[in-house]
């Protein structure tokens, strides 16, 4: 499929964009529709069974947890628009502007790149305080409470700490 040993001409035909961006749709919007499910699924959990639902109205994780679903919908969305674009660009008549497609695919990158900045940087969030956490305490007090699903007062790493992050 990418062949970068072989020389080919500068510029790809319209055929070999719709292929690439067929592929490449198709492979985004099932990896992404697979693994958007987890988040979606921990975010609807939380707000359906956490009593305090008032206080999450509130919280910063919540909503950053919102924007970036958001915009994996979009994401998602967008892929399915490559899916579109490949089957008009293999018509001639149906053929949008070489600046259309380009739009497009930029628009779709840079909301892909949005959403990998957001998670790196929600994964960083989230390691970081719990590393403070951890350097708070004293030598040796290190407190891990495996049998718990939730954060308990006394307890400082739990499994949905790690499943967090």
């Amino acid at each position: 499929m990418f062949d970068f040993l072989r020389s080919q001409p500068s510029s790809p035909s319209p055929e070999q964009i719709a292929r690439y961006c067929r592929w490449l749709g198709w492979a985004g919007l099932i990896l992404q529709s697979l693994l958007g499910v987890m988040p979606l699924v921990v975010v609807i959990a939380r707000l359906v069974v956490t009593p305090q639902w008032r206080s999450l109205r509130s919280s910063f994780g919540l909503w950053v947890a919102l924007v970036g679903l958001a915009i994996l919908l979009f994401s998602i969305y967008w892929c399915f628009r490559y899916i579109r674009m490949a089957a008009r660009l293999e018509d001639p008549d149906l053929r949008p502007a070489k600046s259309a497609v380009k739009r497009n695919l930029k628009l779709g990158l840079l909301s892909n790149l949005a959403l990998v900045t957001l998670g790196v940087l929600l994964a960083l969030w989230r390691v970081t305080a719990l590393t403070l956490k951890m350097l708070t305490l004293p030598q040796g007090a290190t407190v891990v409470s495996p049998g718990q699903a939730a954060a308990i007062p006394g307890g400082l790493i739990t499994p949905s700490s790690m499943i967090a992050i």
